[in-house]
């Protein structure tokens, strides 16, 4: 009979070139790829204020500011953002291999210059992301990566050349979920409003490879940063809504506090002052690696076509 689960589909994709239009676009022979990193940062949550200064003259020394807060959080597991993680790496070397690529493992770097001080890690723990506020960064596991507690070098144009001018790939993708914005009403109070929306994010997500590296100025032989024009929408997996939130007076911020930021508990629904937005994991898994899966086919292709014979 017929399937009466609803497909996880696509928006529009919008695939986009960044960086450098070289002139020459020399043809490659070695067909090495090493990957740098691949992380996939998830937004799980968010908190947003907004506050209203208290009126002038009389009444603003008793009205005093109202302050808004909101916070949304995304009901989805650690476990199944991993499986999202480890599935998107695995079919995205697939995809390598098919283009003819062979990947070097981790470990082939360790004697590199470029790594001179780094950990070596085959499972780097989930973390908070340090570029997008209430997400949190998974790596694939059992996949070597080296790392610094001060965050790596992205310059990797002289590791690229220590490794025989193997193909440097460094792929960061940002699955979001909610954007949420303070508004200020007229009149008394602060509003705040948020709109759930599942994409991959067009702020920051990016395939990035790098070959060889010039003896004069050290800018890379061939460079090749495929990126989103538009973010690129994941239907069917969470509702669409908009989410306000608006008070006339101060209140504290609540949560608890966690590794992954703050986490909510189901009684504080009823404040109005948070939202938790339901995604069923199945769905969540599926869209998310339907659109992984679709921007980096898209982008090795490219990158195949314009550097390799």
């Amino acid at each position: 009979g017929l399937s009466t689960v609803s497909a996880q589909t696509l928006g529009d994709f919008k695939p986009g070139k960044a960086g450098p239009k070289s002139l020459e676009r020399p043809k490659f022979d070695n067909k090495n790829v090493y990957i740098a990193d691949f992380a996939v940062h998830y937004q799980v949550y968010s908190e947003k204020s907004a506050s209203k200064e208290g009126g002038s003259g009389i009444y603003g020394k008793v009205m005093g500011a109202a302050k808004a807060s909101l916070a949304v959080g995304l009901d989805i597991s650690q476990e199944t953002l991993q499986k999202i993680t480890d599935e998107a790496y695995a079919k995205f070397i697939a995809d390598l291999k098919a283009n003819g690529f062979n990947i070097m493992q981790g470990d082939e770097a360790k004697n590199t210059d470029f790594y001179k001080g780094y950990k070596y890690s085959t499972n780097l723990s989930m973390s908070p992301s340090n570029t997008m506020e209430g997400a949190v960064t998974v790596h694939p596991q059992n996949v070597g990566f080296f790392y610094n507690e001060k965050g790596s070098s992205t310059n990797t144009t002289k590791l690229s050349k220590e490794l025989n001018d193997a193909a440097v790939a460094r792929i960061d993708l940002y699955v979001e979920f909610v954007k949420t914005n303070g508004s200020n009403k007229s009149g008394i109070g602060a509003n705040v409003v948020a709109k759930t929306n599942l994409v991959l994010s067009d702020n920051n997500t990016i395939a990035h490879f790098i070959v060889g590296r010039n003896k004069i100025g050290g800018s890379p032989l061939g460079e090749y940063q495929g990126v989103l024009n538009k973010d690129l929408d994941i239907d069917g997996v969470i509702k669409e809504e908009k989410i306000t939130n608006y008070v006339a007076s101060d209140y504290d911020n609540w949560g608890t506090s966690t590794a992954f930021g703050r986490v909510y508990s189901a009684k504080n629904k009823a404040t109005s002052k948070a939202a938790i937005v339901p995604a069923d994991a199945d769905k969540y898994e599926k869209g998310v690696e339907l659109a992984i899966d679709t921007f980096l086919s898209h982008h090795i292709s490219e990158f195949k076509s314009k550097f390799f014979k």
